[in-house]
C-alpha cells in the first residue's frame, strides 16, 4: 500500500519527459522572440544613427563652413572615384561622412582623399540595404525618380542614381555628379532604405535638410512615421 501511494505521488519517466519537452518548447519560443526583438532593436538603432549622421553633417557644414558629404555603400558603392568606404583600420563600413573642405578649395573634390577627416557608421548585424517584398512603395517625402530597391534613392543633378549627398556651408543638402558639380536647391532630396527581413525603415532627407524616419506597417500596407 505504501509503495502504491509513492508511485501515485511521484512522476513517471514519461511524465518527466513530457514536462521537459514543454519547458524546452517554451524556452525555444522565448529565445526566438528575444532574438527577433534584438534584431529589430539593432535595425531601429541603425536607422536612428543614420538619421543623426545626416543631421550632424548639416550642423558640421555650417560650423566648419565646409562641404560635408555622406556616402552610402548601398550596392557596394563608394565615392565617385570608386574608393570603397572603410574605417581607420581598413574595414568596410556601410556609411561614411567626409569633411571635404571649404567649397571651391583645392582639396574639395567630392572624393575621399588621404588625410581628410571622416566619420563612419559600423555595420549592424542582420541589417541590409533595401526592403522586403512587402514594402515596395517609397517613403513619404522621397520624391526622386530613382527606385529604392537598392537602398538609396539619391540622384545626381542629371537624374542618375547616386549613393551620396553633400551638405553645403549653409547646411542645405545638394546632389552632385562624378565631376563634383553641385545641383540646385532641392537636388539633395532622397531616401535610404534598410531591412532586417521582417522590419523595414525608410530614412528620408527632404530638399531643405529635414530628416524623417518611417517604419513600414505590413498590416496597413503603408509607411508610418
Amino acid at each position: 500500500m505504501e509503495r502504491q501511494e509513492k508511485a501515485r505521488g511521484g512522476m513517471t519517466l514519461i511524465e518527466v519527459a513530457v514536462v521537459l519537452a514543454i519547458v524546452s518548447g517554451l524556452l525555444g519560443i522565448a529565445y526566438s522572440s528575444l532574438s527577433r526583438w534584438q534584431e529589430n532593436e539593432r535595425t531601429t538603432a541603425f536607422a536612428r544613427s543614420l538619421a543623426d549622421l545626416y543631421r550632424f553633417a548639416a550642423t558640421e557644414a555650417v560650423r566648419k563652413e565646409s562641404v560635408q558629404i555622406v556616402f552610402l555603400a548601398a550596392g557596394g558603392a563608394g565615392d565617385p572615384g570608386g574608393t570603397t568606404l572603410v574605417d581607420s583600420s581598413g574595414s568596410a563600413v556601410p556609411v561614411l561622412l567626409l569633411d571635404d573642405g571649404p567649397l571651391g578649395s583645392p582639396g574639395q573634390n567630392c572624393l575621399i582623399d588621404a588625410g581628410e577627416e571622416t566619420s563612419v557608421l559600423t555595420a549592424a548585424p542582420g541589417v541590409s540595404w533595401g526592403f522586403t517584398a512587402s514594402a515596395g512603395a517609397k517613403a513619404p517625402g522621397d520624391s526622386t525618380a530613382i527606385g529604392s530597391a537598392t537602398g538609396s534613392s539619391f540622384a545626381t543633378p542629371s537624374g542618375t542614381a547616386a549613393t551620396w549627398v553633400a551638405f553645403m556651408p549653409d547646411g542645405r543638402p545638394l546632389g552632385f555628379d562624378a565631376a563634383c558639380a553641385m545641383g540646385q536647391l532641392g537636388s539633395g532630396n532622397g531616401g535610404v532604405y534598410l531591412t532586417n527581413g521582417s522590419r523595414d525603415f525608410g530614412i528620408v532627407l527632404n530638399p531643405l535638410g529635414g530628416i524623417r524616419i518611417h517604419l513600414w506597417n505590413p498590416g496597413a500596407g503603408q509607411w508610418q512615421s
